[in-house]
């Protein structure tokens, strides 16, 4: 029997675009001093772990994002007046797991990460893929005459909020996607957190939380009174 079709996202329409991915990892040279890079496949519960940990992070990511939506939202229904730009609208796309079986063996050889695919939604899906934050910095990757640079704006604002909300525990990094899209993201939490063990896999960098009062940069969207943020430098 045939699952119906979701009504967003991934599995949302028959024959659809999906992007694959399957974890490997480089092991060290057999000859000391080669130059020549090797991959490798991980073992088949390694390779479960991993993919399990990226949905996780995703899963979590994606929670993350919604609240903060539904903050903006009650901040500015509450406000007496409306603010004076436009509130961007993106999300992060949805993935599954897909083990792969080996019908004469009886058992999965392999699982794979099935990912919505980003495109612009335009019909050329011109600038379809862009790096907003990096999971080092302290603000938007992109620089002010760069396509899409208030979004980026917009997003270094949601890493306030979640910030600020989650009592400086944790907020979203490394925004990757399209201006509809996002995905690979990473979650980057205060050392105290799991008492310092990474929840959200090798992408953690405690130091980034830290340092976040310090080096973010308020821009028009932390400074706008409804949404009674704190402005740091």
């Amino acid at each position: 029997m045939l699952s119906p079709l979701s009504s967003s996202g991934l599995g949302s329409c028959a024959q659809q675009d999906v992007v694959v991915k399957w974890p490997f990892h480089r092991p060290p040279p057999h000859t000391p001093g080669s130059s020549i890079l090797k991959i490798s496949c991980y073992v088949l519960p390694d390779e479960h772990e991993k993919l399990l940990n990226e949905c996780n992070l995703l899963y979590w990511a994606k929670s993350l994002l919604d609240f903060t939506y539904e903050y903006i939202d009650h901040c500015i229904n509450a406000a007496p007046t409306l603010p004076s730009f436009p509130i961007p609208c993106v999300c992060f796309g949805t993935s599954k797991q897909a083990p792969m079986a080996d019908i004469k063996a009886g058992m999965f050889s392999a699982v794979y990460l099935l990912e919505e695919q980003v495109t612009s939604g335009t019909p050329t899906n011109d600038q379809t893929f862009m790096k907003f934050i990096h999971n080092k910095d302290y603000g938007p990757s992109l620089d002010e005459d760069e396509y899409s640079y208030d979004l980026a704006i917009f997003l270094s604002f949601t890493q306030h909020i979640q910030y600020e909300k989650t009592e400086g525990l944790a907020f979203i990094s490394d925004y990757q996607g399209s201006t509809k899209l996002l995905t690979d993201p990473q979650i980057l939490t205060h050392r105290s957190v799991n008492e310092g063990i990474d929840l959200f896999g090798d992408g953690n960098i405690a130091s980034v939380v830290d340092d976040f009062k310090a080096r973010h940069l308020c821009n028009h969207y932390c400074k706008w009174p409804g949404f009674e943020l704190k402005v740091y430098a």
